[in-house]
C-alpha cells in the first residue's frame, strides 16, 4: 500500500510540474483521478 501511495505522490508531482501554469484544481483532480483508479482496481 506504501508503495501504491509513493508511486501516487510521484504522479502527483509530475502532474503538478506539467501543469504548473494551469489552475491547481486540474492538478487536483488528476491526483483525485488517479487514486480513484488505484482504489477501483
Amino acid at each position: 500500500m506504501s508503495q501504491i501511495l509513493s508511486e501516487l505522490f510521484l504522479c502527483g508531482f509530475m502532474i503538478n510540474s506539467v501543469y504548473k501554469r494551469r489552475t491547481h484544481l486540474v492538478s487536483s483532480f488528476s491526483v483525485v483521478f488517479l487514486y480513484w483508479l488505484y482504489f477501483v482496481s
